[in-house]
């Protein structure tokens, strides 16, 4: 039994950690794909990668925009940590 705990707290914690590390960008990949055809969420296309460089030309555009966005999924990733991390991912200054 003690090892059967043993070994469902170690794949917790190494799920936990996956979680933690994941910043930036590769927060932002779940919903915006990096290339190809759009996602589609709540029945409106999301900005691919190569839309999001185009739209976007400064960190600050995109922060200003991701702050702003009324999708409540964006909730989530709306501190300047995320949006700071994700800017400096895609190479915006």
């Amino acid at each position: 039994m003690k090892r059967i705990v043993s070994i469902v707290l170690a794949l917790v914690m190494v799920m936990v950690f996956a979680t933690v590390s994941m910043a930036g960008w590769d927060k932002c990949k779940g919903c915006h794909k990096e290339t190809g055809e759009p996602m589609v969420v709540g029945g409106k296309p999301v900005l691919t990668k190569a839309d999001l460089l185009k739209k976007f030309k400064t960190a600050a555009d995109l922060k200003k925009a991701a702050k702003n966005a009324q999708n409540p999924i964006m909730n989530a990733f709306k501190g300047d940590a995320d949006i700071n991390a994700a800017a400096k991912d895609l190479g915006l200054k």
